[in-house]
């Protein structure tokens, strides 16, 4: 389907998979971005997750002062051209989607 055995897929895309549900009662979530020197796979509280990508988008999401932070120690960020490497392809949110359903439909997990 991707031409790999990985990719990343945005978790509100896997939200027809049992057990990946969107929390509606709480009331504020914490976010910590973690960021390397490359985009990585990271185990949170037992999840693969993934390290701060810096892509321009991204980057629209990290406060002024934590930018000037992140653009001092990776100048290289700051060039328009510049385009980080993922540590996985990225799914669209579509074909996401389509790979949650596919994994329902054969009762296969997201994660072996």
């Amino acid at each position: 389907m991707f031409g790999t055995n990985e990719v990343l897929v945005a978790a509100k895309q896997l939200c027809q998979v049992d057990g990946i549900d969107t929390a509606y009662d709480l009331d504020e979530v914490e976010y910590f971005h973690i960021l390397f020197d490359r985009h990585e796979v990271v185990i949170s509280n037992g999840a693969e997750t993934e390290s701060l990508y810096t892509g321009p988008q991204a980057l629209k999401s990290v406060g002024e002062a934590a930018l000037e932070e992140i653009f001092t120690i990776f100048p290289e960020l700051k060039d328009h051209d510049y385009t980080p490497v993922p540590a996985r392809t990225f799914a669209s949110g579509r074909m996401g989607r389509k790979l949650a359903m596919r994994h329902k439909k054969n009762a296969k997990p997201l994660v072996s």
